[in-house]
């Protein structure tokens, strides 16, 4: 009796198995499916209402097919504020390839909050290439790109680097303690 409990329930795990296995192979397609029509929106969508949220999504969701349409918009976008949130989902999509758009934009984007998306985006991603130019951040214009490049290269390369404006920090950090 106890052998034939045991292996019903075998049975019925296994078959709960396989049946988890089809719906996660469902789900997997439908968001595939979901993906591919963000994406479209991402390429077509108006750039200041449908883009923005596009990339949102892209970024949540994390598909690495998203990689290349964000590279582009990073790239070619006018809108200043949607080149920062790609910047932002790259980074949370986390995949390497996305580093040498990632580089550049670091390097050379005009707007300051991409810059700065772009230096915190790298410090997730972990990639060592981007070291000489996190260094090269240190004496970015902009505070906010200097503290995420130091914090990036502290996080790749285990040394405590120092940027112009720490000072600044320093002294903040003291004022408001409790915010830490």
């Amino acid at each position: 009796m106890k052998r034939c409990l045991i292996i019903l329930l075998v049975v019925g795990i296994m078959a709960m198995s396989f049946v988890g296995e089809m719906v996660r192979s469902e789900a997997k397609d439908e968001l595939s499916v979901v993906v591919d029509k963000i994406i479209k929106v991402l390429k077509f969508g108006d750039e200041y209402f449908e883009k923005p949220d596009a990339v949102i999504a892209l970024g949540m969701i994390g598909d690495s097919r998203a990689i290349e349409p964000l590279i582009e918009f990073l790239k070619y976008s006018k809108n200043d504020h949607l080149r920062a949130e790609i910047a932002k989902a790259l980074g949370r999509i986390s995949d390497k390839k996305a580093t040498p758009a990632l580089i550049e934009a670091l390097l050379n984007d005009s707007y300051r909050h991409t810059r700065c998306e772009a230096a915190r985006a790298l410090e997730k991603m972990g990639d060592k290439r981007a070291i000489p130019a996190l260094e090269k951040a240190l004496k970015d214009e902009y505070y906010h790109t200097r503290r995420h490049a130091a914090k990036a290269l502290k996080k790749l390369t285990g040394r405590d680097y120092t940027y112009e404006g720490k000072k600044v920090e320093e002294e903040m950090e003291k004022e408001l303690p409790e915010q830490k």
